[in-house]
């Protein structure tokens, strides 16, 4: 029941109630008043009967009292009036005329008792009234009722009995209700007439403010206050109406606004903008508390970690792996795998990134052939970060409720890659400039500026794990004549032929550094003295079984390499190096094209300083 409704009933209730009340006393006591003015009538009548009574026993003439009781009788609205004696007075004077004795129990009862008493009796025409009332013998009267009655004091020494008609009390009551119920009608209609016009005004903007309530509370804030019928109501419709108007174009503004700084939109948008502004802001807030982090990770490896926490701690994902393909170096790198690698991506073509779309298995079952996993579900992804590199995330699924869920979030996950794209992009070429300043970018080696970085940071570590290094200084033996004879370029090619077999002899553990010009140093990691020789051997002899071309001819040039043993010849690795480069000249002195291992005999306190 609505409130309008509810109010009405209660002053309905109220109103009936009161009109109820207010007839059924003015009733009651019209009555009451018309039947106590009625017992007085008959009280004085009483009185009037026993004065002249007194009046005919004193002169003298009781015999005559019939004419007097009648002419009594005969008064308006009494119907009947008689007087009867008590036994006392029966035995002193006789029943007297008209056989004054009691007539009824009401005479006996009332000169028993010595108290009025009154019936009314109803009737569909009229309403009777019967009355007796005692005449009570004392001497402190005047006259003196013991003077003529044996009789004590206080002693009932008759009734006065009559019959009244009291229908005019009866009549005169029902108009007065009537009157009264006519004017309580009018009355409660005014009120209703004075409650409609006064309130019924507010009771309808009350309505009217709950109905835009209910409407923006659904999300449609265009509905308007109406129904100001007074100025009251004018006042508060035109300020509600007018912050309603602000409401909703804020929230429009705010909503198209903040909506354009989520990266992708393929979400679906609620009717109540501002359901969508909150859900923006909180996606907002979380991307911004995300880039804060990122921004501060000191590595790639951090930032691939920190996608990776979100993946598993908001999206809730267990089984996923990011892949690294670097199209420009023709690299592929797993970054992170949550539960292992499930796919060949390492072996073959990623068909995500060669198509630039995602690769759904459950909308067609081996979409790619690569992936190995049996009674699992997958959903890769290719994310570009740049030009040259791209993120595929491979998303593991149990079942089609798990792969819906997957396709809900994928503009999500798409956001904080997005988000992420400029610190990747920026530690990847922080990357690719540490590499340049530590590779050499003629033979794709490791420089000196690594190598003292190598030296500050591994070699005490390999001291304290036990770990020995074999150190070959190579040089090209008179590499100044092809400069000279032939042109730099023809000397790059050289120094390029010279790198790469180097790296084919040595191990991926090993360190190939070239040291400067046409000098390379290469570290065998925990190599056998013996070995040491015989690798360096073997690049001395692979690399003279090369041709150098120039100018459409062809030649072969030689190596000489000087060794030592770190920690066995010092336990300085510059010394080593020293050592090994002392052993290189031994090398050039002696002919060249040859291998020389350090020898303590070798050292001259000119040649080593205090610095190595």
């Amino acid at each position: 029941m609505e409130s309008r409704q509810k109010v009405i009933t209660a002053l309905v209730i109220i109103f009936t109630i009161f009109f109820i009340s207010m007839i059924v006393s003015t009733a009651f006591n019209f009555r009451e008043y018309g039947i106590k003015t009625a017992e007085h009538k008959a009280s004085l009548t009483a009185e009037i009967v026993k004065i002249g009574l007194t009046s005919h026993m004193v002169n003298g003439i009781m015999s005559q009292r019939d004419f007097f009781l009648n002419q009594i009788g005969s008064v308006e609205k009494i119907n009947q009036l008689w007087v009867a004696r008590s036994p006392t007075v029966i035995e002193q004077y006789g029943e007297g005329h008209n056989n004054e004795t009691p007539r009824d129990k009401i005479d006996t009862e009332v000169l028993k008792s010595g108290k009025t008493k009154s019936v009314t009796t109803e009737m569909p025409s009229k309403s009777m009234m019967r009355v007796s009332i005692p005449f009570v013998a004392t001497e402190y009267g005047t006259p003196n009722c013991m003077a003529c009655h044996k009789a004590e004091e206080g002693e009932v020494l008759g009734v006065v009995s009559m019959v009244m008609d009291i229908t005019d009390v009866r009549t005169s009551s029902m108009k007065t209700v009537l009157y009264n119920m006519a004017i309580t009608i009018i009355t409660i209609i005014l009120v209703f007439i004075v409650i409609t016009r006064f309130i019924k005004p507010f009771v309808n903007i009350f309505y009217s403010i709950r109905d835009v309530m209910q409407s923006a509370y659904h999300g449609d804030y265009s509905v308007r206050i109406k129904g100001h019928q007074n100025k009251e109501s004018q006042i508060v419709a035109k300020m509600l109406n007018t912050m309603l108007e602000k409401l909703q174009h804020t929230f429009a503004e705010l909503d198209k606004k903040v909506y354009v700084f989520i990266k992708n939109k393929n979400y679906v948008k609620e009717p109540d903008p501002l359901i969508n502004i909150n859900t923006t802001i909180e996606r907002l807030s979380d991307i911004y508390k995300f880039k804060q982090t990122i921004e501060n990770d000191k590595d790639l490896e951090d930032i691939y970690n920190r996608i990776a926490s979100v993946l598993k701690d908001h999206f809730r994902l267990d089984d996923f792996t990011m892949t690294e393909i670097d199209t420009m170096n023709k690299v592929k790198k797993i970054v992170y795998s949550e539960k292992g690698c499930h796919c060949g991506i390492l072996d073959g073509e990623c068909r995500a990134d060669r198509i630039h779309a995602s690769v759904d298995s459950s909308i067609f079952k081996n979409s790619c052939e690569l992936y190995k996993l049996e009674g699992t579900e997958y959903i890769c992804t290719p994310y570009t970060i740049s030009n040259e590199l791209t993120l595929v995330l491979t998303i593991v699924t149990k079942g089609t409720k798990d792969t819906e869920y997957v396709r809900a979030i994928t503009s999500d996950i798409e956001d904080y890659i997005t988000t992420a794209r400029p610190a990747i992009v920026s530690k990847k070429l922080m990357q690719t400039l540490n590499q340049m300043a530590r590779v050499d970018q003629l033979t794709d080696m490791y420089n000196r500026k690594f190598l003292d970085e190598f030296v500050d940071v591994s070699v005490p570590q390999a001291i304290r794990a036990g770990t020995s290094f074999g150190v070959l200084m190579i040089d090209i033996d008179y590499f100044k004549m092809i400069n000279d004879n032939y042109g730099h370029d023809v000397g790059d090619e050289a120094i390029r032929i010279v790198s790469g077999v180097i790296k084919k002899s040595i191990r991926k553990a090993d360190m190939a550094i070239r040291y400067g010009g046409e000098e390379f140093l290469v570290l065998l990691y925990n190599c056998e003295e013996e070995n040491i020789i015989k690798i360096a051997d073997n690049i001395r002899t692979e690399f003279s079984k090369q041709k150098i071309y120039a100018n459409g001819d062809s030649f072969s040039k030689t190596l000489s390499v000087g060794c030592s043993n770190f920690p066995k010849d010092s336990d300085s690795i510059w010394k080593c190096i020293k050592f090994a480069d002392m052993a290189l000249y031994q090398a050039k002195e002696g002919g060249r094209n040859k291998v020389v291992a350090f020898k303590e005999d070798m050292l001259t306190n000119t040649e080593v300083g205090e610095s190595y």
